[in-house]
């Protein structure tokens, strides 16, 4: 087996657009162009609101046992029964504040 120390790294290695090496591969730079020392990423007000309410919504547990408890205690008092779009009606209008 024969290794070549002078292959190129294609996988390594940038491209321009048509598919042929950039200035800038690899990690050679070319004369008066300096390569890039960090990167900063900024998040916008609402990628930072999503993030706090994916945060939030992960320490919410899937299962609310009050809500659990106060459902099951209106069906033993036939407050809710077989009305489901009354029931689904109710529930959005919970959700949504309009009680």
């Amino acid at each position: 087996m024969i290794i070549d120390g002078n292959r190129v790294d294609l996988h390594n290695q940038g491209l321009d657009p048509v598919g042929g090496p950039t200035a800038q591969a690899g990690n050679r730079t070319t004369k008066g162009v300096a390569p890039a020392t960090t990167d900063v990423v900024t998040l916008s007000d609402d990628a930072r609101l999503m993030r706090t309410a994916i945060e939030a919504a992960g320490r919410t547990p899937d299962i609310r046992d009050d809500v659990v408890e106060r459902m099951r205690a209106a069906l033993d008092r036939g407050e809710i029964g077989n009305d489901f779009g009354g029931l689904a009606d109710a529930l959005i209008d919970s959700w949504a504040g309009e009680r």
